[in-house]
């Protein structure tokens, strides 16, 4: 399957590039700084750009069967990048004529699904701003027509894929899942209609 991978020299993204490239399908890498999506492949093409810029979006979106944003934020300060970056990766995909659109968010957007220490203490003292704009996010891609599903997944740790995890469509059932099964998880999206239009949790 040909795809865009958004988020690609991310810690999470590099691995969905990786696995998506082992198996066998055509990936393009959109990254700010393709020098750290360091992969050597024949089924690979890096466009460099920012979400924030279109036409760089829509050169990686165009004739692609499906979508992959892993785009996160690593400072937690009020801005729009996420939520904006991603209108134009739906805007992309409606003149382009792509459907499909897999998005990695966080637990914790559909504001009860956290837990008691991490919603109602860490997101509000020290995450207030990221989960703001990845509510926005979350409500630009629910307006789409797009066949979407927005996956919620707990803190994110750099074990080996295990294969193994639960999904759940309200909380998830533990606090950590590995990020190589969030990119195998999102993977399977591409083909798997189940979750299609829902916001399902994952976790180990």
């Amino acid at each position: 399957m040909r795809i865009a991978i958004f988020g690609a020299n991310g810690k999470t993204g590099i691995l969905i590039v990786y696995q998506a490239l082992d198996k066998g399908h055509q990936v393009t890498a959109f990254a700010r700084d393709p020098s750290r999506v360091t992969i050597t492949h024949k089924n690979i093409r890096i466009v460099q750009g920012d979400i924030l810029e279109y036409e760089k979006v829509k050169q990686a979106v165009e004739g692609q069967e499906a979508i992959i944003s892993a785009l996160g934020s690593d400072k937690n300060r009020k801005n729009t990048i996420l939520s904006d970056g991603t209108r134009n990766i739906i805007r992309a995909m409606e003149e382009c004529h792509v459907k499909r659109f897999i998005c990695m968010s966080a637990a914790g957007i559909l504001r009860n699904d956290a837990g008691f220490l991490f919603g109602r203490i860490i997101i509000p003292l020290f995450l207030n701003h990221t989960y703001d704009d990845k509510i926005r996010q979350m409500e630009i891609i629910k307006q789409s027509n797009l066949d979407w599903v927005i996956i919620r997944p707990t803190s994110l740790t750099d074990a080996p894929k295990t294969g193994s995890y639960k999904i759940s469509p309200d909380k998830p059932v533990s606090s950590r899942i590995p990020r190589a099964d969030i990119a195998d998880f999102m993977l399977k999206l591409l083909t798997n209609k189940q979750y299609d239009r829902q916001l399902p949790a994952i976790s180990s």
